[in-house]
């Protein structure tokens, strides 16, 4: 149980450090379009912060997977829904900020994008983290 636990921080501390990180970098390179706490319309931007998230949602489930390397499958599933429970939060906070758009298809990858990454450290579909 401890390990479980464990892998759902860890794999919660590099999802957040890398989105955090990644957000501040894109101000930085493009302050004139993106500015924190401005809404963002900018169709590019808004695809490449689903993009990057997909990405990084992806590492995050491989993370949580290869530290609880014996039963992945649970520990992968529950961090998954942890991720789509603290997106929503935080979608539905910054609503007003992006189009409805962006926040549905960004959560709706969320799920999905971590249970593949726990796919991928375990190497098989076979694994249980997806039917087939």
């Amino acid at each position: 149980m401890g390990r479980a636990i464990l892998a759902v921080i860890v794999a919660e501390v590099v999802w957040t450090v890398l989105w955090l990180g990644g957000s501040a970098g894109a101000q930085s390179l493009w302050p004139e379009t993106i500015r924190a706490g401005e809404p963002l319309t900018h169709t590019g931007a808004l695809v490449g912060y689903i993009v990057y998230s997909f990405g990084v949602s992806v590492l995050a489930g491989y993370v949580a997977a290869a530290i609880r390397r014996d039963d992945p499958v649970r520990t992968v599933w529950v961090f998954a829904w942890i991720q789509l429970a603290i997106g929503v939060g935080v979608e539905v906070s910054g609503w007003s900020l992006a189009p409805a758009w962006y926040h549905l298809v960004f959560l709706a990858l969320l799920v999905p994008a971590v249970v593949w990454g726990g796919t991928l450290r375990a190497g098989r579909r076979s694994a249980g983290l997806v039917p087939g």
